[in-house]
């Protein structure tokens, strides 16, 4: 505030420096119009015309000098008496009104500008606004209503239907209706987008995944065509690997399963949570490729079972597949019914088709010395991780077990629950 008002008062006074010096300086300085000075003009006009009267011939040339000598004689007389002013009563009064013109200015100038921004300006907005304090960690998510984000939404769409060929307008939309759970409208958005851009095999892989939750998480179909063409677009696509080795795995080819992710190994950090996640992938389509060979060869001696292996299947709440996302993922772990708190073994996988079939045995032990066959009772839990973490989270969707002793089959588990 203090710099507006600083600017203001320069301002103002280069406008008074203009105006005020000229008002101010006196007149009475000026040398007086005698009533002589008058005189001599007006007697020199005189001659002047005489002069002229003569060359015309309107006077004799013996004339003219009578009247030199009558218009020098009223010259001289008027240069005797004492010189005074022609106009000395109006001289004193106008540097007088010129300078108190002057004062009112210099007043009135800078109080009429001030009252007036006054009235119409907007003082308040020269004070300074302290700005908004930065949203706690986590809050930035939730700012937006879900109204808001449908309104949003909404208006987004609107404006792609001006503006069909906004390939980038688009993939947004799919991202907004795969935030609100709208599975199918997010694959008809991505679909423009991937007719906009084609062979671009991040949007083909999210639009297969999108594609499989549409479906109630069924790769089989359009996901798996999908994800065909973003394996022919980028055949090192970490997703699309994944997801190819999830449809293989779904149609019940544990070796291309094994043979997919294998491939998503090589490409992720080892010590990441993805790698973590595939390995167990790829422990689970070991395990189906034995039991498969095994059905096929009933003469052949049967493979070699972990000892106090547990299997069976985890389904999913009909009252809760809505809080389900793609990309969440599914714990499996079993712990000590009385005993540590540490899982005895542990899998985990991309949620997918429901029921969920699951192995636990001792190859998936935590340490070596807490082994799931070296306990009497364990509980079986499942849980589904929006954030990936192996830590459990407020707003997880779990389920457990009863107790169970370590070699149990055809155990079934209900995610039922909500983390509190």
């Amino acid at each position: 505030m203090t710099v507006f008002w600083s600017v203001v008062a320069l301002l103002l006074g280069g406008a008074l420096l203009m105006l005020l010096p000229p008002l101010w300086r006196s007149r009475a300085a000026a040398e007086p119009v005698t009533r002589g000075a008058a005189n001599l003009a007006v007697y020199r006009d005189q001659w002047r015309e005489a002069e002229q009267d003569l060359g015309q011939g309107l006077l004799a040339p013996d004339q003219i000098e009578p009247v030199r000598e009558d218009i020098q004689r009223r010259w001289l007389e008027d240069a005797a008496a004492p010189a005074t002013p022609a106009l000395a009563p109006a001289l004193p009064a106008a540097p007088r009104a010129a300078r108190r013109s002057a004062i009112a200015l210099g007043l009135l100038l800078p109080l009429a500008s001030v009252l007036t921004y006054l009235a119409l300006g907007e003082p308040g907005s020269l004070v300074p606004v302290a700005p908004p304090a930065a949203p706690a960690p986590g809050e930035a998510r939730h700012s937006l209503t879900p109204e808001q984000i449908q309104a949003r939404v909404a208006a987004l769409s609107e404006r792609l239907k001006a503006e069909p060929g906004n390939a980038e307008g688009w993939v947004m939309l799919g991202r907004s209706y795969v935030v609100l759970g709208r599975y199918r409208d997010a694959a008809t958005a991505w679909r423009r987008a991937a007719d906009l851009l084609p062979a671009n095999a991040t949007l083909l892989a999210d639009l297969a995944d999108v594609s499989a939750m549409a479906q109630g998480k069924r790769l089989a179909g359009e996901p798996a065509r999908l994800i065909q063409q973003a394996l022919d677009a980028d055949p090192r696509h970490v997703k699309a690997l994944a997801l190819a080795g999830s449809a293989a795995f779904e149609a019940r080819d544990p070796a291309a399963a094994r043979g997919y992710w294998e491939r998503v190994l090589a490409l992720v950090p080892p010590d990441s949570d993805i790698a973590r996640s595939v390995q167990g992938s790829i422990a689970q389509a070991t395990r189906l490729e034995a039991a498969l060979s095994a059905a096929a060869s009933p003469a052949s001696p049967a493979p070699a079972t972990v000892a106090g292996a547990i299997g069976g299947e985890v389904s999913l709440s009909p009252a809760l597949a809505a809080r389900v996302a793609a990309g969440d993922t599914l714990f499996v772990f079993a712990r000590a019914a009385e005993g540590p708190r540490m899982p005895l073994a542990i899998v985990r996988r991309p949620v997918g088709e429901w029921p969920a079939a699951f192995t636990l045995d001792d190859s998936m032990a935590m340490a070596p010395n807490l082994k799931l066959s070296g306990f009497a009772q364990v509980v079986v839990s499942a849980r589904i991780s929006r954030s990936g973490n192996a830590t459990p989270q407020p707003g997880d969707l779990i389920g457990q077990s009863a107790p169970v002793a370590p070699g149990v089959q055809g155990l079934r588990i209900a995610i039922d629950a909500v983390q509190p």
